[in-house]
């Protein structure tokens, strides 16, 4: 039963242990030990052990420097209830996403990224409610709002875990991205130095930064950011930043005992923080809040919590795909919302901060070698006796290193997102990067975010514009339909084909890229090369849809098709864009606007059949004799039906009957005299794919027999079908017997097969140049 019971706690990343050797239950999630698979948890205990006391030690370090954050520009002087805000919601998103995330050895914390959001609604709640109201009921309003953002952010991220949106991210615009990101480390930056100075960072603060007194502040922290990053980025080490803390704090006690500074003066000059009257860290829902809120203020600073929802999201998302790439383990993401959605919905109804899975903290408790779930609940069991019992701590942390750790989180975020960056981007989407941080320090968070959304959607639609909606133009000259028509009808529809403009779309077509479709069709037809247009055909199988102005458009491109006593016709449009297309249009203006065929061969075939109406003198137009008198007009010899006849069987073949069967041994051809063959392609149980279709005075199976491989297709009589079988056996007894109508047989099927390559090739070529 112990066992049992520590099974969902102390679970690791190694496979089941109690499989028998050589055996593998290893799950997609995975992933290679740090240890021997025979060994357990509880030998790594003091690994365990270490990594939650550090892990735990950085974690509350790191919630007492959101907390500085958190109240920076305003209430200052409520540094210890921060302190328990953010604290508390570290201890419980600790505990729940380290039991239900779906990596274990995961470590949570309170973010700066999502307390940053919390510091704008908190300073924008003091704004409104400063000359009207007292200090406790502005407290007890921010407290509160505070909790129902969080709670709010958690529900909305389980929301999205539970609908398995985890892939979100995926659609959100990498400028703006990574705007916020630089925004947020702009807004972390100026909080550091807020935290530093006492007083929130302006216009009218800035000569103040090099006064002396001033300047000693700021100096070491701005030092230890840097010295912390550059010794992390050359080192590798996670063991730096908890080595560089350690010897800051030896290093400035020891400076204060030399210069023999109590700890009063400290306090009064501002380089550390002062305890609480009572001597603890204040809980956020101590003394009943909800009875001082002003509940108007917090309806209206409802939108920003939709900022906070989002950057929670995204930045969760980022954190969990991070660690998936760190430890080399994968990751459910729709898990990981939804235990951080869990985790944040407790955090808020206590009062806490939200927060979300930890990426160094989380690579750092790994490659300390305690990646198992009870790693995160000893990270909580220090946050919570810091809550409770280091009080005391904050007279003996200088107040710089705490700006310190929040210069080097925020200036890590201007340097990846504001300056690395600009060799990943294009200048425009740069722009708009440069524009969201802009608007973010000059006017708010929300205003940058939602205007940056604009501008890169902006972006989207010009970039999408420039891309060629017209993937290939050919001409009936090129592209025939899949209907084999006899020599003479091929060649005239060869003649009468530049007569037919096929144009294949492509993408989304709207109003910045219709204009481009209806000015190509404009220098198509204004082209000296190009004969009047009768039949202009819109391929639109790669149409993801159109907008309205792409439909008033056709009706356009039809009127100018029209003038020239043209037609318009489109083929392959998607059910659903049809239907809309129909709407659009109503049932009597889409009848007038254009025809409609299912695919481009249907259309062509329709082309065709049109073409061969109009054509007065069509040699073919007589199918009782089109076979003879073709074949004796392509051997050239008046007499050569007859002199073939006996060799040849004639075949009558009822509809639906399989002349050729695919994959049988090719043993002779067929020369079809009346009725219509198709030629399919049998995909096992799918349906058969549909490859020519075949009329009188055509040849089917050729290919297969002079090559001697099995067929490669089948062919089934459409309707009542008369054919001629020629055999192997006879071809050779015609050879022995008659060599020169062997020869000239010979001759006529070379040219057959020379023309359909030379169909092929020009067809390329057009779509080629």
């Amino acid at each position: 039963m112990e066992d049992l019971a520590d099974q969902h706690v102390f679970e690791n990343h190694n496979a089941d242990k109690t499989a028998p050797a050589g055996a593998s239950h290893r799950t997609p999630n995975d992933a290679p030990s740090p240890f021997a698979a025979h060994t357990r948890w509880w030998h790594h205990i003091p690994a365990i052990l270490a990594a939650g006391l550090i892990c735990g030690l950085l974690a509350a370090m790191f919630s007492i420097s959101a907390a500085a954050l958190l109240f920076s520009t305003v209430l200052g002087e409520q540094i210890t209830l921060a302190i328990g805000i953010c604290l508390f919601g570290s201890i419980v998103l600790s505990i729940v996403i380290a039991l239900f995330s779906s990596c274990p050895g995961t470590v949570s914390v309170t973010q700066e990224v999502t307390v940053v959001t919390l510091a704008v609604i908190a300073a924008s709640i003091h704004a409104t409610m400063f000359a009207a109201h007292s200090e406790a009921e502005i407290l007890a309003t921010i407290v509160v709002m505070i909790g129902l953002a969080t709670s709010i952010t958690g529900l909305a991220l389980f929301v999205m875990g539970t609908l398995r949106l985890g892939r979100l991210i995926r659609f959100i615009p990498y400028p703006v991205i990574a705007g916020f990101l630089a925004g947020m480390g702009w807004l972390i930056v100026a909080g550091a130095l807020a935290v530093v100075l006492g007083e929130a960072l302006t216009r009218a603060t800035l000569p103040t930064l090099l006064d002396p007194a001033t300047l000693a502040k700021w100096a070491p922290a701005v030092a230890f950011a840097l010295f912390v990053d550059t010794a992390s980025r050359r080192s590798g080490n996670p063991l730096v930043a908890p080595a560089a803390l350690v010897a800051s704090l030896a290093f400035f006690h020891a400076v204060v005992w030399m210069m023999d500074i109590s700890v009063a003066q400290l306090q009064l000059q501002g380089w550390v923080f002062a305890p609480p009257q009572e001597g603890r860290i204040l809980l956020p829902f101590e003394g009943n809040p909800l009875a001082a809120v002003d509940w108007a203020v917090i309806w209206y600073e409802a939108p920003k919590v939709i900022v906070l929802v989002a950057v929670s999201a995204a930045a969760l998302l980022f954190a969990s795909s991070g660690i998936e790439m760190s430890v080399k383990r994968d990751i459910d993401l729709d898990v990981e919302l939804r235990a951080a959605g869990i985790a944040n919905m407790f955090a808020g109804a206590g009062g806490g901060a939200a927060g979300f899975q930890g990426l160094g903290l989380t690579m750092l408790a790994h490659q300390l070698g305690a990646p198992y779930r009870i790693t995160g609940v000893l990270v909580a069991g220090v946050c919570t006796a810091v809550l409770f019992f280091g009080a005391t701590l904050l007279s003996f942390v200088p107040i710089p290193l705490f700006g310190g750790l929040l210069l080097w989180i925020g200036g890590g975020l201007l340097y990846e997102w504001l300056i690395a960056i600009r060799a990943r981007i294009s200048r425009r989407e740069y722009l708009i990067v440069l524009l969201i941080v802009g608007l973010i320090v000059s006017v708010g968070l929300l205003e940058g975010v939602v205007v940056g959304i604009f501008a890169a959607a902006a972006l989207f639609t010009l970039e999408y514009a420039r891309v060629e909606v017209v993937k290939y133009a050919v001409t009936g000259a090129e592209l025939h339909s899949r209907i084999e028509h006899a020599d003479d009808d091929r060649a005239y529809l060869t003649r009468q084909g530049r007569h037919t403009v096929v144009l294949r779309l492509q993408g989304f077509v709207f109003f910045g890229s219709v204009y481009r479709l209806h000015q190509f069709i404009l220098d198509r037809i204004a082209c000296s090369d190009t004969p009047n247009i009768r039949f202009l055909i819109l391929d639109c199988r790669d149409v993801t849809g159109f907008d309205s102005s792409a439909v008033l458009s056709l009706e356009k491109i039809r009127d100018m098709i029209l003038k020239d006593n043209g037609e318009l016709i489109v083929s392959g449009l998607k059910p659903a864009i049809a239907e809309k297309l129909h709407m659009a249009v109503g049932p009597e203006r889409n009848q007038r606007t254009c025809r409609c065929f299912d695919t481009v061969d249907q259309a062509m075939a329709w082309c065709e059949d049109r073409l061969l109406q109009g054509w007065q003198d069509r040699p073919s137009r007589d199918h009782q004799h089109s076979l003879a008198d073709h074949l004796n007009r392509e051997i050239d010899c008046p007499d050569a039906v007859e002199n073939m006849r006996p060799y040849l069987e004639r075949v009558d073949i009822a509809p639906q009957t399989r002349l050729i069967r695919q994959g049988a041994q090719s043993s002779d051809i067929f020369f079809i005299e009346r009725g219509t063959v198709i030629v399919q392609l049998d995909a096992g149980g799918m349906s058969p794919v549909h490859l020519r279709t075949l009329g009188p005075g055509t040849i089917v199976g050729e290919m297969s027999f002079f090559l001697k491989r099995p067929r490669t297709a089948s062919a089934v009589a459409q309707s009542d079908t008369t054919v001629w079988r020629l055999s192997r056996d006879n071809l050779q007894r015609m050879t022995t017997q008659e060599p020169q109508l062997a020869y000239a047989f010979h001759s006529y099927l070379l040219r057959i097969v020379s023309e359909r390559l030379n169909q092929t090739n020009r067809l390329v070529s057009s779509l080629t140049n």
